[in-house]
């Protein structure tokens, strides 16, 4: 190379827009300032040579794609048995649309509640089409028809439905019903 850096206009041409012309030259000028790269050192002139490669005896081979398959084996009987949690389905609960939502409707699967007093739930939500605002929905356990007790937030999809896993950590007998609101507001769109 020689002793002068390369002329930028040579290199881009001079028909770029102003901030991609900009954008270019800043790069250039930091290739410049940074110099060519260091030389390759002479021990790398000549690539390395490939080692010996030692294959597995037959014997070990056979074992190993034994244990991988055994491994498979385990790992799909214990997925097929478990197939995930066992719940017991504790109640349900039906909900149904009010005010701008009336013609939406929910199912509540209420399961068994764990050692810790968790109520794992599901909520099924059908004709409750995402709110212009952008904000998600959430459910709330009520007391004497008032907000008391959140219990988690979804969104729903363009068609109006979403399945979605919650939990209720609270002792439901102290509640009296269930209501999905927009977050920020206490309008009930669905109410048992």
């Amino acid at each position: 190379m020689s002793g002068r850096p390369p002329d930028f206009d040579e290199l881009v041409g001079t028909d770029l827009a102003p901030p991609e012309r900009d954008r270019l030259q800043r790069v250039h000028d930091l290739l410049v300032a940074a110099g060519p790269p260091p030389e390759l050192p002479s021990e790398l002139d000549e690539p390395p040579r490939p080692g010996t490669v030692h294959a597995l005896p037959a014997r070990r081979l056979r074992l190993v794609a034994l244990a991988a398959a055994l491994g498979v084996l385990v790992f799909a009987v214990g997925y097929l048995a478990g197939g995930g949690p066992d719940y017991e389905t504790f109640d349900s609960v039906a909900m149904s649309g009010a005010g701008t939502a009336e013609d939406a409707s929910a199912t509540i699967e209420v399961f068994d509640a764990d050692a810790a007093g968790n109520w794992p739930m599901e909520i099924r939500v059908t004709g409750l089409t995402p709110p212009a605002s952008g904000k998600p929905y959430e459910v709330w356990l009520t007391r004497d028809g008032e907000l008391a007790a959140l219990c988690g937030s979804f969104l729903a999809e363009p068609d109006g439905t979403t399945v979605v896993p919650m939990n209720a950590p609270y002792r439901l007998r102290d509640f009296d019903g269930w209501v999905v609101v927009e977050e920020g507001s206490t309008t009930v769109l669905l109410t048992t």
